[in-house]
């Protein structure tokens, strides 16, 4: 198994349950503090001790082949997902619906698919280079294009009502983190977080996954590698929502504030295994799942129960429905298999291969029912979607 850091080398560092009984508080800010031991795991966590799973196996044709699988939204209706150079949209239980293929130079075309959102039944958005977000009908036609900020760098967005929330990392010249935009005209309307002047020296990030939905279309989560906080966010507001304690081994917030030359820099001065912050949340009204990285490791899963503190402590989940099979969540900067789609929904992206030889070599009686499950037709067919909902 790869290491944390041999990853993130690898990938030219784009940056970023034995049980126990760890209780929450709550101070009168209304902040959380989840206590969790990062060296209690569990090695034997079932999916459905938590969360109730649905298999979604993605029909393969010959003008239906899927890259690597970069971002997926959802809706009430659909599933939508792109790769390098299409957006796919299916129906909940995997119907193949169309396609927008628009990659190119062209006036309505996009360069790259940086990120893209679902705007209505038949619309979306797609980011993509020259700080243009182009919004495209389902028969391919883009219907409008709106242009952000030029001084803008990579970024993430979300949609929060009628605003644009945009994660812009510390790559830029802007004073705060959260950018907000009006989805109709891209004006700015509000700058939210403001950027850590000693980290923007150095700590130069990209990650896969910045926003979990919340509990309104105007209330998302925001979280980070390097924070241990995640912060609840509207197009007003950007507060503290939880704080992770990791049994008094958090990095300290001094520590960032040394003038390390660079990001590989700081990353080598880290002590190994030390907990730094997450880059996955999820909260039902019964849990909270939260994953969080290590420095030099894997990181962990924790699940904690709201009803009683009770926390599940894990590196991988084994999927019921599969015969026990082991997902691991992972995150190498773009790189990643499992998406917040929703407040307590996560799709995960299972490949056909890897799941046949894991029941090949541990439950081989029951090849032929799983082949049915996942829709089997060849190893190189598209992917398997694993829905996760929380309890």
């Amino acid at each position: 198994m790869k290491t944390l850091v041999q990853s993130l080398f690898f990938f030219g560092f784009a940056c970023l349950m034995n049980a126990c009984s760890s209780p929450q508080s709550e101070d009168t800010r209304g902040l959380k503090t989840i206590h969790i031991e990062p060296d209690n795991i569990r090695d034997d966590v079932m999916l459905s001790e938590f969360a109730e799973a649905k298999l979604v196996p993605l029909p393969t044709a010959d003008d239906l082949i899927i890259g690597k699988i970069r971002r997926i939204r959802t809706s009430d209706k659909y599933i939508c997902l792109s790769d390098w150079n299409a957006i796919y949209r299916f129906s909940r239980s995997g119907e193949f619906l169309g396609k927008i293929e628009k990659k190119g130079q062209g006036p309505d075309e996009y360069s790259d698919i940086m990120d893209f959102i679902i705007t209505g039944d038949d619309e979306i958005a797609v980011l993509t280079e020259g700080r243009r977000i182009l919004f495209y009908s389902w028969d391919g036609k883009m219907t409008k294009e709106v242009k952000l900020d030029p001084s803008l760098n990579s970024a993430l967005m979300t949609q929060l009502g009628d605003k644009l929330l945009m994660n812009i990392g510390n790559f830029t010249r802007s004073k705060h983190v959260l950018p907000v935009f009006d989805i109709h005209t891209g004006k700015k309307t509000n700058d939210l977080l403001p950027i850590d002047e000693y980290k923007a020296k150095y700590l130069y990030c990209f990650e896969a996954n910045n926003f979990t939905p919340g509990q309104n279309d105007t209330t998302c989560y925001f979280f980070t590698w390097y924070n241990d906080t995640i912060y609840r966010v509207t197009p007003n507001t950007c507060q503290p929502a939880v704080f992770l304690d990791f049994d008094g081994r958090n990095i300290p917030a001094s520590y960032y504030q040394q003038d390390f030359p660079d990001i590989l820099k700081f990353y080598n001065s880290l002590p190994t295994g030390k907990p730094s912050g997450t880059f996955f949340f999820l909260q039902s009204d019964n849990y909270q799942m939260v994953q969080y990285a290590r420095h030099r490791d894997w990181g962990g899963t924790a699940v904690i129960s709201l009803k009683d503190d009770h926390i599940i402590n894990m590196e991988k989940l084994h999927i019921d429905e599969l015969e026990g099979f082991p997902v691991e969540m992972y995150q190498y900067g773009a790189h990643v298999n499992h998406f917040p789609t929703s407040m307590d929904e996560a799709i995960f992206v299972l490949q056909p291969f890897d799941i046949l030889e894991y029941v090949e070599e541990h439950a081989p009686e029951s090849m032929d029912d799983i082949k049915k499950k996942i829709q089997y037709t060849s190893d190189d067919q598209n992917p398997v979607l694993l829905v996760m909902k929380l309890k």
